[in-house]
């Protein structure tokens, strides 16, 4: 009998000392996000992006189509680089998956190098004509 007296007391320490154990072992952190934080955030964010996008360099656009009479045209943009973007408006808002930031009125300047090329059955003369472009299109 007292064997099992020293053994139900052992089982009973051992299980206490488990759910003590538990209890420290359980955590958790609370975190207060102001606007005034959100705010600030979001203007890194923007601003992180827009450097990031300035430098973008896109890739080259070539078509060939063919036009019944003019004849076959090639087109070509290249060297397609955006010098700068504009943001005038943008406002974060928080949901139950995360943090979406939306801006409005964006605009992007873009420098654009065009050739095209035509050439007919009728006037077996190639024409041709290149130059550079600049381009704002709102986003």
């Amino acid at each position: 009998m007292a064997l099992f007296f020293v053994l139900f007391l052992l089982a009973s320490s051992l299980t206490q000392g488990y759910a003590q154990f538990q209890l420290k072992n359980e955590a958790f952190i609370s975190l207060l996000i102001t606007q005034n934080g959100l705010d600030f955030m979001k203007e890194l964010l923007v601003n992180k992006a827009i450097s990031s996008l300035a430098s973008l360099g896109l890739p080259n656009i070539e078509k060939t189509v063919k036009i019944p009479v003019v004849g076959s045209v090639y087109m070509v943009l290249s060297n397609i680089s955006s010098y700068h973007i504009d943001v005038p408006s943008s406002h974060v808002k928080p949901g139950e998956t995360g943090i979406s930031i939306i801006a409005s009125g964006v605009t992007c300047n873009l420098s654009i190098n065009w050739y095209y090329s035509y050439s007919t059955w009728f006037v077996p003369v190639k024409t041709s004509d290149r130059d550079r472009a600049e381009v704002q299109k709102g986003i």
